[in-house]
C-alpha cells in the first residue's frame, strides 16, 4: 500500500493497484488467492467473507460510480474493509465495528447513488460538497418512498464517509454530515418517524386459511406418502447404479430380448410423460431427425436390464424397423407399491421412474416446512441443520423428549461485542414434536451430504462460485411454492376441495413467516382440525423447555406478543358486544364486564406497543380468552380454573393460560353473551336438522340428543341469570 505520513504518524490510505481487497482473517478458509478482488478490479466479491452455508452473492461493481468519484470512494471503502472503524460509528445501539458483507454491499451502494445525485448538479469532487448538500440529499432520500429506518441507514452510510476522513487523502474527504451535529437529530433532516420499530413482530403470519391445508399436507406427505416416495427413491438409485456398471460388448442382445418381450406381452416399452416426452420430441426435430417414434426411457431399461445406457441406444437401433409408435408408453413405472392412501384411494397408481426426483424433491420441502413451523426455530438455523441433530431421549418418566442440536446465529458475539459470522452450536437444544423428528429421518436419507436442507438437492439447482450448500431463503420460498402447487393438483384429483391452499393474501409463503405463525396459532387456534389443535398445545410446551432459562428469550418473548395479541382482541370484542347492549351471563359474568371496562378506560384509542401488551398479559383482571370450538369466553383466574390439574394442590399453580383441552363446563371462570348464546341456537338448529334428516347411525344420534339437552339448559340459564349491559348511550 502507498501511504502518505501524517502528523502523529496516521497514515493516509492509498492503496497499490494489486493490494488485496479482502482482510485476509475474514476470507473464508478453502477460497484461494487467485480469485480474491484486487483494488484495481471494478468487482469487488464480498460473499468470499461469509461463512455461513446459506451464502449469497454479495458483489460491489464499482463500474456503475460515476468516473469522477470511483477512485476516491474505492479507496474509502477499501479503508472500511481493512481500518478499524472509527469510534463516532460506534456509539449508536447494536452498532458493529465489523460490517458483514450485506452492509457493506448497502453502504458502498448508498455512495454510487449519492454520487450520480452529485453528477446531476454538476458537483464532481467530495471535498466540494458542502452540509447544504448533504441536507438537500436527505431531503431527496424520501422521494424514494422507502421506510425511514432505510434512509436512517443510508444517512449513517454517508457518515462513515466522513468519519474516515481522518486516514483518506485530502481529495477523498467529506464534510460532517449535519444531522451528526450534537444539536441535531435524524428527524430533522429525514422527517419523523413514520414506520413501526421492525424485527419479528412486524412479519406477517401465513393466513390461517392457507397454513391450516399447508400443515395437513406436509404432514400427510411425510406420514402417508414419504414411505413411498422413499421406496421409489431407492430403486431408482439401485437401478442408476446398475447402468454403471461395465457391461459386455454383446449385451446389446440382452436389450432386444427385453424389448421384444414387452410388445410380445402387449406392454407399452417405458417412455417418458408430459413436459419430458415433448422436449424429447423437440430436441430430436432440432437435430434433423426424421425417425418419428417416441423416444425411450433409457436410464430405466439399462437399469432394468443391467447393462450401459449406451447398449440400450444399440439395442433400440438394432430392432428400429420393427418398432412402432403404438409400442411406446407415456410412463417408467416403478416396480414398488403404493402403500400411501388419500381418504380411501391409493395416491397414485404408479410411481414413474423420471417423477422421483421432483416428488422426493416436495418430500424434502414437506419436511422442512414441519421442521421449520413446529420447532419455532428461526430460518438459518434450521438451513444449517445437519445429519444426526436429532436425537431422541427417553426419560425416566415414561416420557419422550427429541432433541435437535444445531448452530444459533442471532446475539452471538466475540469479545469485542463483533457478530461471529459463523454463529455457534446452540447450548441448550430445541425440544420438538415426534413430526418434527420423523421429519428429519426423511432427509437424511434423502440428502447426500451432511446438510439436510441443501441447495443442490434442488431441481435445476447449479452450483455457485460463491460457497455454501445450504438451502437459502428465495429457494426455499420457491420450493414451497412448488409444494403448494403440487398438494392442488393432488386435491384436485382427489376431489379433496376442502384441503386446496389458497394463495395467501400477504404473498409467497418464506420461512420468516412460518416461525411467527406458529406463535399466533398457539395463541389463537382457529377453528380445524381438532388433532392439529392438541399438537399447537404440545409444541407450546416444548417451545416453554427449549427456550426456558436463555437470557434472550427468543421465542418465548413471539409466544408472549401474541398472546398480548390475542387477549387485546378479545377485550376489544368484549367492549364492542357490552356497547352494542348485549347481555353476559355464567359464573365470571361480572368479571368479563368488569375487564371490558378497564380494558376501555387504559387502553381505548392507543397504540399497543411490546410495553402496553406487556401490562396487560401481566394484569389478572384482564385474562379473557375467547374460544369459538367451546362456545364461551374463558375469563381465566388459575385458582379458580377446572382446566389446571394442579389446582388445589399445595404450592402455586404454573398455568398462566386456560388449557383448551380440558375446559370444563363447571368451571366459575366461564361467561357466555348474547352473541355465543346465538351460536349454542344455531347448534341446536344443526343438531334438529340432523336428526329430521335421520341418516345418523343410532348411537351418533342419541349422544348428540343428550348434547342438544346440555345446550338447552345454557340458553335457559342465561335467560334466566343474564346481566344486562348498560347501553352505550346511558354511560354520559
Amino acid at each position: 500500500m502507498t501511504t502518505t505520513a501524517l502528523v502523529g504518524r496516521i497514515r493516509l490510505v492509498d492503496p497499490a493497484p494489486d493490494d488485496l481487497v479482502l482482510p485476509s482473517h475474514r476470507v473464508r478458509s478453502g477460497v484461494p488467492d487467485d480469485v480474491l478482488p484486487r483494488f484495481c478490479e471494478l468487482v469487488w466479491r464480498l460473499s468470499y467473507m461469509m461463512r455461513k452455508e446459506t451464502v449469497k452473492a454479495q458483489i460491489v461493481n464499482w463500474a456503475r460510480c460515476p468516473e469522477p468519484f470511483r477512485a476516491s470512494l474505492m479507496r474509502v471503502g477499501w479503508a472500511v474493509l481493512n481500518v478499524p472503524a472509527p469510534a463516532v460509528m460506534l456509539n449508536e445501539t447494536a452498532s458493529r465495528a465489523v460490517m458483514s458483507p450485506r452492509a457493506l454491499r448497502f453502504t458502498f451502494g448508498v455512495w454510487t447513488d449519492f454520487a450520480r445525485w452529485l453528477i446531476e448538479r454538476e458537483i464532481t469532487s467530495l471535498t466540494a460538497v458542502t452540509a447544504e448538500d448533504l441536507a438537500e440529499y436527505a431531503e431527496h432520500m424520501r422521494t424514494y418512498g422507502r421506510s425511514w429506518d432505510h434512509d436512517r441507514r443510508a444517512a449513517r452510510a454517508l457518515t462513515r464517509l466522513w468519519a474516515y476522513a481522518p486516514f483518506l487523502l485530502p481529495q477523498d474527504r467529506l464534510v460532517m454530515p449535519p444531522w451528526e451535529d450534537p444539536a441535531a437529530a435524524m428527524t430533522d433532516f429525514l422527517g419523523e418517524r413514520d414506520t413501526p420499530a421492525g424485527g419479528e413482530n412486524s412479519i406477517p403470519i401465513v393466513h390461517p386459511a392457507v397454513m391450516s391445508p399447508l400443515l395437513v399436507w406436509s404432514l400427510r406427505m411425510v406420514l402417508d406418502l414419504g414411505p413411498d416416495i422413499l421406496a421409489a427413491w431407492r430403486e431408482r438409485k439401485r437401478l442408476l447404479e446398475r447402468t454403471r456398471e461395465p457391461s459386455a460388448r454383446g449385451d446389446s442382445h440382452k436389450v432386444v430380448a427385453y424389448l421384444k418381450d414387452l410388445i410380445a406381452r402387449g406392454k407399452p416399452l417405458p417412455g417418458y410423460s408430459g413436459y419430458q416426452a415433448r422436449g424429447i420430441k423437440m430436441s430430436a426435430q432440432s437435430r434433423g431427425s426424421q425417425e418419428g417414434l417416441p423416444a425411450l426411457n433409457r436410464a430405466y431399461v439399462a437399469g432394468i436390464v443391467g447393462v450401459s445406457i449406451d447398449q440400450v441406444t444399440v439395442g433400440r437401433q438394432l430392432i428400429r424397423h420393427e418398432l412402432e409408435p403404438r409400442h411406446f408408453g407415456s410412463s417408467a413405472p416403478l416396480d414398488v407399491p403404493v402403500t400411501g392412501r388419500i381418504a380411501d384411494r391409493p395416491w397414485a397408481d404408479s410411481i414413474d421412474f423420471e417423477n422421483v426426483p421432483l416428488l422426493a424433491q416436495h418430500l424434502s420441502t414437506a419436511s422442512l416446512i414441519i421442521t421449520a413451523y413446529l420447532s419455532g426455530m428461526r430460518p438459518e438455523e434450521v438451513q444449517h441443520l445437519v445429519r444426526g441433530c436429532c436425537t431422541r431421549e427417553d426419560r425416566k418418566d415414561g416420557t419422550v423428549r427429541y432433541k435437535i442440536t444445531g448452530r444459533h446465529f442471532k446475539g452471538v458475539t466475540d469479545d469485542e461485542g463483533n457478530t461471529v459470522p459463523e454463529g455457534e452450536i446452540r447450548p441448550d437444544p430445541w425440544i420438538v414434536l415426534e413430526f418434527v423428528a420423523q421429519a428429519i429421518t426423511v432427509v437424511e436419507e434423502l440428502e447426500a451430504g451432511d446438510l439436510l436442507f441443501s441447495r443442490s438437492f434442488s431441481t435445476g439447482h447449479r452450483p455457485s462460485s460463491d460457497g455454501g450448500d445450504a438451502l437459502t431463503g428465495d429457494l426455499a420460498a420457491k420450493r414451497i411454492a412448488g409444494f403448494i402447487a403440487w398438494a392442488n393438483q393432488l386435491a384436485v384429483q382427489h376431489d379433496r376441495a376442502n384441503e386446496l391452499i389458497p394463495e395467501d393474501p400477504d404473498g409467497p409463503v418464506v420461512l420468516q413467516r412460518l416461525r411467527r405463525t406458529i406463535a399466533w396459532f398457539i395463541h389463537r387456534q382457529p377453528g380445524g382440525r381438532i388433532a392439529l389443535g392438541v399438537q399447537f398445545g404440545h409444541a407450546a410446551t416444548l417451545m416453554g423447555e427449549s427456550y426456558a432459562g436463555r437470557s434472550k428469550a427468543d421465542m418465548l418473548e413471539l409466544l408472549d406478543f401474541e398472546r398480548g395479541l390475542a387477549l387485546a382482541d378479545a377485550l376489544s370484542d368484549a367492549r364492542d358486544r357490552l356497547a352494542a347492549g348485549e347481555s353476559v351471563s355464567g359464573p365470571a359474568a361480572p368479571r368479563y364486564i368488569a375487564a371490558a371496562a378497564e380494558f376501555e378506560n387504559l387502553y381505548a384509542g392507543t397504540y399497543l406497543g411490546k410495553r402496553e401488551l406487556a401490562a396487560l398479559r401481566k394484569n389478572p383482571k384482564l385474562q379473557v380468552y375467547e374460544d369459538p370450538k367451546t362456545l364461551l369466553t374463558c375469563n381465566f383466574d388459575v385458582f379458580k380454573a377446572l382446566c389446571d390439574p394442579g389446582l388445589g394442590r399445595s404450592g402455586a399453580s404454573g398455568r398462566r393460560t386456560p388449557d383448551r383441552t380440558r375446559c370444563n363446563p363447571a368451571c366459575a371462570n366461564i361467561s357466555r353473551t348474547d352473541s355465543q348464546i346465538a351460536a349454542v341456537q344455531a347448534e341446536i338448529d344443526k343438531i334438529d336438522a340432523d336428526a329430521e334428516d335421520g341418516l345418523d347411525p343410532y348411537p351418533i344420534a342419541r349422544r348428540e340428543q343428550q348434547r342438544r339437552a346440555g345446550l338447552v339448559q345454557i340458553i335457559e340459564r342465561h335467560r334466566a341469570t343474564a346481566i344486562p349491559a348498560r347501553p352505550a348511550e346511558e354511560e354520559h
